[in-house]
């Protein structure tokens, strides 16, 4: 969602191949605004209480593969990536949910439209210092199923990390806030967020939430076995069957 200069990055997952592949939700998506007969946009703002002119275009930001339209108080994010945009279909249906999702939009088979509410992305330096850490722990440990809720558990793995890479133990606690945040987010979808660095994280009535659930697309990147993953997932969690939007 928003590019935060100067952050330092422990992880180094490689996006060539399929990123290189996918269809980018950039200028593509201005039709969309534009010509409101091409879609339900206008009509599915409006159900959500905003209304917006079909002749101009919001400011927006661009994205590595989406574009996000600032619109007063929410934000309209365009993307071409089913999975992410499954999750925040899933989170949505919680109030609970550690994002600012509030409805997403099919637009046809390979785009959708992302309804969330404006986040802070301004967030502290120790938290986006202690999401870049928690990366980390997600690539050394491709094994672990989503995020532990155990305080004992956060510690381990965070200290380890620290310890590892050089770290600050000031940013344990922050650490421990994200994680905490990543298994909600794991509890309620079956999504092991493992791109959720200090660029995708946000604030909002002073909790840590997610508003980029994009996976972290490394050149093996399938989104049909991603996608089954999350139905693994939920099954091993007691959620209900998932059926593709």
């Amino acid at each position: 969602m928003d590019i935060q200069a100067g952050a330092m990055s422990v992880s180094s997952g490689t996006n060539e191949g399929y990123e290189s592949r996918q269809l980018k939700a950039h200028s593509i998506t201005e039709k969309y605004w534009l010509e409101p007969e091409l879609s339900q946009l206008h009509s599915w703002l409006a159900s959500h209480g905003i209304e917006w002119s079909s002749n101009k275009l919001p400011k927006f930001k661009e994205g590595g593969s989406g574009r996000a339209y600032f619109v007063n108080d929410h934000v309209v994010k365009f993307t071409a990536n089913k999975i992410e945009a499954n999750v925040a279909y899933m989170a949505s249906k919680y109030k609970s949910s550690p994002t600012p999702i509030i409805d997403v939009l099919p637009l046809g088979s390979t785009m959708y439209a992302i309804l969330q509410h404006h986040v802070d992305m301004n967030v502290s330096k120790d938290i986006r210092d202690a999401a870049d850490y928690i990366t980390a722990i997600v690539d050394d440990h491709p094994d672990m199923e989503g995020f532990p809720s155990d305080r004992k558990t956060q510690e381990q793995l965070s200290r380890a990390v620290l310890a590892d890479y050089g770290g600050d133990i000031k940013l344990l606690p922050y650490m421990m806030t994200v994680l905490t945040a990543l298994h909600g987010l794991y509890r309620i979808t079956g999504f092991k967020h493992d791109d959720a660095g200090p660029t995708n994280v946000g604030m909002q009535q002073d909790k840590v939430v997610f508003p980029d659930l994009g996976p972290n697309e490394t050149g093996d990147f399938d989104p049909d076995k991603a996608m089954e993953k999350i139905s693994q997932s939920r099954r091993k969690l007691d959620l209900p069957p998932w059926k593709e939007i």
